[in-house]
């Protein structure tokens, strides 16, 4: 009777010791990007990184709701006193096309230009990385 008991009992622990894992296969995370898309890194550098952060948000939010072209972008602190973000195309085109787009579009220079105001620099100060997904 004991071992019986004894041997259900380890049954029951190991089974709810395999089931309280279950939710660590979905921290798996996918790749960066996939094969052609554009991976954009911005380097800011900014005096007031507070400041710098919120008008950048706002840019990014601004972007995901009027841009007719399909990206995405995320803010970044890149190191002390140096801000940016990290944006992805579905390709060099599509780069080009949301590019295209914020150069015409009054509302997204107007927050750019907060942003670089808040950082007390100049847009040439501004540094970008593309890389190619392969």
């Amino acid at each position: 009777m004991i071992n019986r008991y004894l041997a259900l009992l380890t049954g029951l622990m190991v089974s709810s010791i395999t089931f309280a894992e279950h939710h660590k296969e979905n921290q798996m995370l996918a790749p960066v990007a996939s094969e052609g898309q554009v991976i954009v890194m911005y380097e800011v550098p900014c005096s007031n990184m507070e400041a710098g952060l919120a008008t950048l948000k706002t840019l990014i939010a601004y972007e995901a709701e009027a841009s007719p072209i399909a990206y995405s972008s995320s803010p970044v602190i890149i190191s002390s006193g140096v801000m940016g973000a990290v944006d992805l195309h579905l390709s060099e085109a599509s780069m080009e096309k949301a590019i295209a787009w914020q150069e015409s579009d009054a509302k997204w220079k107007d927050l750019q230009a907060k942003s670089i105001e808040a950082c007390s620099i100049n847009v040439e100060d501004i540094k970008a990385t593309v890389l190619v997904a392969q």
